[in-house]
């Protein structure tokens, strides 16, 4: 088993270039799930996106970029939705609306943090829209798009589906489409009778990886603020999710001793349903690294949760949520944040790790527009998050945590601890 077991390739669906369907469908709407419901109260604590960004050389014309915006949308009505309704009936419904393309001014940013970057500060109202495309042209002769996603309407996968669509119509292809439905909680309930009663307890009280500032648990960190950075490996590492988990566990244990675990999503499209969808289709599990855990026995560990259906059991009291006003559970939740955060407690595990799977750049590519890469900026959620996807001769690496783990400069080391570890030995440091 290898990390692209946990973002399997997707096979052609049914709705596969459903821009050739006869004009006349019905309107779009889709449930929310209960995971999606606290997504949205994540997203008032802090802006809960996934953000997907095209790295590249070459000019970009921004109505030519709109119009395959317009045309990409079309196929796929899950990017133009708004939030309707109320509590349990509250659903995502098709505004009929593409996502904007908005044109930035020339910007010193390079790609590989939040610094530089104020645009990619303000939140998408879920109520208008989940969805809007930054066009950055940058002082170091790139040209970065940024597609913002609401975490809550859209998931990694749906991200880069929908990232690829685009440049296919860009480029003029047939487009593969999705107008799918499912939520995580329809794959969950289909599964559900394959599901053991789960006699592996996760870790209740994970240590976390970097240590916060102090007082910090007390409100001192000031308001919530999340920093992501990006960096590249020079060389393919195979089994990198669990290899990064190892070796995370190890600095974690440096604090002093105690539980890690991580939580890993799985892919539900080409896995648990031939189905593309653009919603949220993932599952989680824990990854328990014991004390003196290589990256060999978790892989072993990873195979035997999947095979047990441990991504498709639904988190405890999650389906009560959708009879929850999404501002009481917000408002329930801001006095907690600090001590979930920035203590051991059993609400968050050290952190996540999340394999994007293998691209390649020409994926990216249109008439004018040379790709170099394609990366993620991990969710703001949590205490760590890592997120990586592999091209054929590097590695693209993006972490993120809050502030006031950096306040002593902690989080910027262990990002270039973990770039020198898993770089080869003469590069290390490289980053754009």
């Amino acid at each position: 088993m290898n990390d692209a077991l946990l973002t399997a390739p997707v096979a052609a669906p049914a709705s596969s270039n459903i821009e050739n369907r006869p004009a006349m469908r019905k309107r779009y709407v889709r449930p929310i799930s209960a995971l999606e419901r606290y997504s949205l109260v994540l997203h008032g604590a802090y802006r809960y996106h996934v953000d997907g960004i095209v790295e590249g050389v070459g000019t970009v014309d921004p109505l030519v970029l709109q119009a395959a915006v317009d045309r990409a949308a079309a196929a796929n009505p899950a990017i133009r939705v708004r939030l309707r309704g109320v509590l349990k009936w509250c659903r995502w419904v098709d505004g009929g609306r593409a996502p904007r393309v908005r044109v930035q001014a020339l910007s010193a940013w390079d790609g590989s943090s939040e610094q530089n970057a104020p645009f990619l500060d303000e939140r998408l109202k879920p109520r208008q829209a989940v969805a809007d495309i930054l066009l950055v042209p940058c002082t170091d002769g790139r040209t970065r798009i940024v597609f913002r996603t609401l975490h809550a309407a859209i998931d990694g996968r749906g991200c880069i589906h929908w990232m690829t669509e685009v440049c296919r119509a860009l480029r003029g292809e047939p487009l593969q489409g999705s107008d799918s439905v499912l939520t995580d909680l329809d794959v969950q309930d289909l599964y559900a009778d394959k599901i053991p009663p789960d006699s592996d307890i996760p870790p209740q009280h994970c240590i976390p990886v970097l240590l916060p500032q102090a007082g910090a648990a007390e409100g001192a960190a000031g308001p919530l603020r999340y920093l992501w950075r990006r960096v590249l490996l020079d060389r393919d590492v195979p089994q990198l999710l669990t290899k990064a988990a190892a070796w995370l566990a190890e600095r974690a244990r440096q604090n002093g001793p105690g539980e890690v675990g991580f939580t890993i999503p799985v892919d539900y499209r080409g896995f648990r349903i031939q189905e593309m969808g653009i919603g949220n289709l993932t599952g989680y599990l824990r990854l328990v690294v014991a004390e003196g855990a290589s990256a060999r026995s978790l892989m072993v560990q990873l195979g035997h949760r999947i095979k047990a259906y441990a991504d498709c059991r639904s988190f405890p009291g999650i389906r009560a949520i959708v009879w929850l006003p999404v501002w009481w559970m917000l408002r329930g939740l801001k006095p907690k944040i600090n001590t979930v955060l920035y203590t051991v407690t059993p609400a968050l595990p050290t952190g996540g790790v999340v394999s994007m799977g293998s691209l390649k750049p020409e994926q990216f590519d249109f008439p004018g527009f040379k790709a170099e890469r394609s990366y993620g900026i991990p969710g703001a959620v949590g205490k760590l998050n890592l997120i990586f996807v592999n091209y054929p001769d590097h590695v693209c690496v993006s972490f993120a945590s809050p502030a006031a783990f950096n306040d002593h400069g902690q989080f910027d080391a262990l990002v270039t601890a973990f770039q020198q570890h898993f770089s080869s030995p003469h590069s290390a440091g490289r980053s754009t």
